[in-house]
């Protein structure tokens, strides 16, 4: 572990470590407002373009790595390559029983959430060098430019008003910010010789970072938008919902650093192995800080937030249809994720009991299946589902996921 350490140090030029709603589909459309409404819903969701669930799963959560595991995942990689993690839980509550400023038909709701979002952009020779060292580089050039890391942790708590009679909303946030990354190299080249003797690094980057472990390093607003608009839709009406989540911005404070690196370093006279060792090839005065011009200062700035936009085809609970459709986009505009895009079918073979399948492709990987189970009761409508079927039965999968929401109308 300390060769793999020092060798990311080198790949990356760092010298340290740094460490919503209706955000899940099927979207439902339901009667209006009459009672009270708890509403809560939560993700876990690993996805990869390249990365097998079986090595991310022993990377994050422990375990030892054999060669098999790494090359099923070395293989797949290409010139570009992607990895997400979103884990987020949302709480609210509306009080569809009252008016708010003596209009009946607007109900207001608070709500609260967590939040943990992070996105890799990289190449393979980046994923190559760190896992495999240099022996497939030499008298080669490793590249590793456009390599590029978003993460954020942040809680909020928020303020808004709800239209009862289609549930159109908008929110008000107080966001706290946990950590926050924003890293780039945009241009990273390794060259060694046919030996591993000499090595020329040429590296520009720059990476701004949370620093410690306090539970507050920066305050911000956001605002939740979730607009909702009927349309014909065959002989009928459908509803299509418009929804913003996140927007907004932090400002830190609190223990930030910026670390920035433009310059290039040569350096002969030892072997691969040894500057991976846990001793100083070269010297004990020696810094690779210094030696890169490394500038490091802390910071105070204000941080955009992972805002998310989402447009889809909502689902009717209420409808007598058997079968609807949904689909739609969703995307975070400040993550260098691509957009991703949705569809599936909602069938209601009882009024106990609903099923959805959908189909996804983009965001932080490529297709994916996923599969919803509804219990709808008179008061309680419970969702348990994943947007990943196969990477939750088959460590060949990219990712995994779990979904779960929970609608309570209290009194109703």
């Amino acid at each position: 572990m300390m060769k793999i350490g020092k060798l990311l140090v080198l790949i990356t030029c760092f010298n340290s470590a740094v460490g919503s709603a209706q955000m899940i589909y099927p979207g439902y459309s339901d009667s209006a407002i009459h009672s009270a409404i708890i509403e809560t819903d939560g993700i876990f969701d690993l996805q990869g373009s390249a990365i097998k669930r079986e090595f991310s799963n022993t990377l994050l959560f422990g375990g030892f790595i054999d060669e098999g595991m790494k090359g099923r995942s070395f293989e797949k990689h290409s010139a570009v390559n992607r990895f997400g993690i979103n884990a987020n839980a949302e709480i609210r509550y509306i009080n569809g029983s009252g008016g708010f400023m003596k209009r009946d038909s607007v109900a207001w709701m608070i709500k609260g959430g967590y939040f943990a979002l992070g996105n890799l952009i990289y190449g393979q020779d980046a994923f190559g060098m760190l896992f495999y060292g240099n022996e497939s580089y030499l008298n080669s050039t490793a590249d590793f430019s456009n390599t590029r890391l978003d993460f954020a942790q942040f809680q909020k708590i928020g303020f808004g008003i709800v239209n009862k009679k289609n549930k159109s909303s908008v929110t008000l946030n107080i966001v706290n910010v946990q950590n926050y990354v924003d890293g780039t190299i945009r241009k990273g080249e390794l060259t060694q010789n046919e030996d591993g003797s000499q090595i020329n690094l040429d590296i520009q980057g720059s990476m701004l970072a949370t620093t410690g472990a306090n539970f507050n390093k920066g305050l911000g607003l956001s605002v939740d938008v979730d607009y909702r608009i009927l349309v014909p839709w065959g002989k009928s009406t459908t509803t299509f919902q418009v929804m913003a989540q996140n927007m907004g911005a932090a400002y830190i404070y609190n223990g930030m650093q910026k670390i920035a690196v433009d310059s290039s370093y040569s350096y002969t006279g030892f072997d691969f192995e040894t500057l991976t060792s846990d001793s100083n090839p070269f010297g004990d005065d020696f810094s690779i800080i210094d030696s890169l011009g490394i500038e490091k200062r802390d910071v105070k700035r204000f941080v955009p937030l992972p805002g998310y936009l989402q447009v889809a085809k909502l689902v009717d609970v209420t409808s007598v249809k058997k079968v609807q459709s949904f689909f739609g986009i969703r995307l975070y505009p400040t993550f260098s994720s691509i957009p991703q895009l949705f569809a599936g079918a909602y069938w209601k073979p009882t009024e106990l009991f609903h099923v959805a399948g959908s189909v996804t492709y983009g965001g932080f990987g490529n297709f994916r299946g996923g599969l919803f189970l509804t219990l709808n009761l008179k008061q309680v409508n419970w969702m348990l589902g994943t947007e990943d079927v196969f990477g939750g039965v088959s460590k060949k999968g990219y990712g995994e996921s779990l979904v779960t929401r929970l609608i309570w109308k209290i009194n109703s």
